[in-house]
């Protein structure tokens, strides 16, 4: 993976470098890194140059996670000024869609839409998450990944997702919850004027649809894409349907 130093400390990100007219990059969500977008990776390479760092304090990226959702937008538009990047769609999953829509409420330059996936307006995080991830880590991560996924999720998602959760450190996953918890942007959303789509999954238990329903009602102009069968890791439980969400919005951009 490429590697740059920024603000005095690493930060590893993916970049297909693709000579696109169209960038999108993509954040994670809390406790998270680039792996989470893993299936978007294969799957839209040629649909546009795809960039996907590691937040702060995340994988292998260096320094803290930052303590708030508007820090992280910051970091947003100085790190796509450090690559050089002028123009591209922000895609968030979860904090990293709160983030997105911190960063075009603050006036990032460049953002020309925004890919809202299980996120919402106001991220408040149950005092059960913060007790578990706090007083018993690795009992509770078996409980969070239920949290995380749906249902009908196989076996082998939850595995994998498991071992995701497991890599990364409780105090990350703590100070990106305590940043999720201090976001609430409910009253700003017609502010935004970017073309926005939300993708919900029907069976989201963190972020639940009637966030997603909140956000395409609020926001002007934004669509809704439900991801049946999908809870809060629709780009992994339904990477195909996910994908072709995105690429069909990706093309009505170029309208």
């Amino acid at each position: 993976m490429p590697e740059i130093v920024f603000q005095g400390e690493n930060v590893q990100f993916q970049d297909s470098l693709k000579a696109s007219p169209r960038t999108v990059l993509f954040l994670h969500g809390a406790g998270g890194s680039h792996h989470t977008f893993r299936d978007q990776w294969a799957g839209l390479k040629g649909k546009a140059r795809l960039v996907i760092p590691d937040l702060p304090g995340h994988a292998q990226s260096g320094g803290a996670p930052l303590d708030t959702v508007a820090a992280y937008a910051s970091w947003v538009a100085a790190f796509v000024g450090e690559l050089g990047v002028s123009r591209f769609v922000l895609a968030g999953h979860s904090m990293g869609g709160a983030i997105a829509l911190q960063a075009a409420l603050d006036g990032v330059k460049g953002i020309e839409a925004l890919i809202l996936l299980g996120t919402g307006a106001r991220l408040k995080i149950s005092p059960v998450i913060f007790e578990g991830i706090s007083g018993r880590f690795r009992e509770f991560v078996p409980e969070l990944v239920e949290w995380m996924v749906s249902a009908a999720s196989s076996s082998l998602l939850r595995e994998d997702v498991t071992q995701d959760v497991l890599s990364t450190r409780p105090a990350t996953f703590l100070a990106d919850f305590r940043a999720c918890n201090g976001f609430d942007v409910m009253s700003r959303l017609g502010e935004i004027s970017v073309p926005t789509l939300v993708g919900s999954g029907d069976d989201d238990r963190l972020t639940p649809l009637k966030y997603g329903e909140y956000l395409a009602t609020n926001i002007p102009g934004a669509v809704l894409k439900i991801i049946h069968g999908a809870g809060h890791l629709a780009m992994l439980e339904k990477s195909a349907e996910v994908n072709a969400v995105i690429s069909a919005f990706l093309h009505s951009l170029e309208g």
